[in-house]
């Protein structure tokens, strides 16, 4: 009979990070930063289930990455804790525990500036809900920014649909009032409105400045325009002040399917999407080696198996004042 124990959370975790880091790819694309990362695993665990992670690459520069890490409402959370944070931590775990119309509930450790234990809180969305959103940013110690999230989803165009909020509880007045107030949203682009965009620069323009983003640079209309002639889904992502405006700094993303990693028409054209962002300058030929990071495998360890999984998801580009400021790509990783 076998009596080996089930695979532990932090030994899934090692095997998903060596997986995705082999071949050389530790140090050319996640840096020194796997330590610290590990520890902020440790601290961000809940319930039983294992969570979804992301790792979030920068695609030039000095490599390094941030965990991201995302639980649903398939655990059970009531009289759990995350294992190493409390305060604002618990009490939105508590309320995400009974909550409604919501998804994952998200960690973001800024690992790759050396910080465990002081993650962003990030809320995905069911559906369209104030109501979850005034939950969440009450239960987070943000429910003043209420007002504010609900100002930008009216102002925003009904085609968007905002998918997630966050907060940032380790940037506190102390650090600059302006910082601390405020709230990140994340929009996916309606279905069709991509295919507006890409020859309409002037619709383009007037969504971003209908929600309060004014300072647009040379650069980022047409290439958010570029963004939109692709296949993949668009999303948009903006830092909202406390009065319910777009803030300077602003993201464009494409969504990445496992069907579009399977797919050679698609593979080709994701490698597409990382060589623009090289011409542009906001990346070097790192982006060759995130191929490499795909992967299913079944792991045995200790007479028992688990599948995980590895595949870049996002690319984004992010603009500060209208100027270009960087490129990152996103892998999500995990087990079945």
């Amino acid at each position: 009979m076998n009596t080996a124990p089930p695979l532990s959370r932090a030994r899934i975790y090692d095997l998903i990070y060596a997986l995705a880091a082999r071949d050389g790819r530790h140090k050319t694309l996640f840096g020194n930063t796997a330590p610290l990362a590990r520890a902020a695993f440790e601290n961000g665990l809940c319930g039983t289930a294992f969570p979804e992670l992301w790792f979030e690459l920068p695609l030039a520069g000095e490599p390094w990455f941030d965990l991201h890490m995302l639980v649903a409402h398939d655990d059970r959370y009531e009289l759990a804790s995350f294992a190493g944070l409390g305060g604002v931590y618990a009490h939105a775990l508590d309320w995400f525990a009974t909550s409604e119309d919501t998804r994952q509930l998200a960690l973001s450790f800024d690992t790759g500036r050396g910080s465990v234990d002081k993650p962003a809180i990030q809320l995905l969305l069911e559906r369209r809900s104030v109501d979850a959103a005034r939950g969440f940013l009450t239960a987070a110690g943000r429910a003043n920014l209420t007002d504010a999230y609900r100002s930008f989803i009216r102002a925003m165009p009904s085609a968007w649909y905002a998918c997630y909020l966050g907060v940032f509880p380790a940037r506190t007045s102390k650090d600059c009032e302006v910082r601390a107030n405020w709230v990140r949203v994340e929009c996916i682009v309606g279905h069709e409105l991509p295919h507006a965009y890409a020859p309409d620069a002037e619709l383009l323009r007037a969504h971003l400045e209908q929600v309060g983003l004014l300072e647009l640079g040379d650069t980022l209309i047409p290439r958010v325009q570029e963004l939109a002639r692709s296949s993949f889904p668009l999303e948009f992502q903006f830092d909202v002040d406390a009065d319910g405006g777009a803030m300077p700094t602003f993201s464009a993303s494409l969504r990445f399917s496992v069907k579009d990693w399977l797919s050679a028409s698609q593979r080709a054209a994701i490698d597409q999407q990382w060589q623009r962002a090289q011409d542009w300058g906001l990346a070097d030929d790192r982006w060759h080696q995130l191929a490499g990071t795909v992967y299913a495998n079944r792991v045995a360890f200790a007479g028992k198996s688990a599948r995980l999984y590895c595949y870049p998801a996002f690319i984004k580009l992010r603009w500060r004042d209208g100027e270009p400021l960087d490129a990152k790509a996103y892998l999500i990783a995990g087990t079945t």
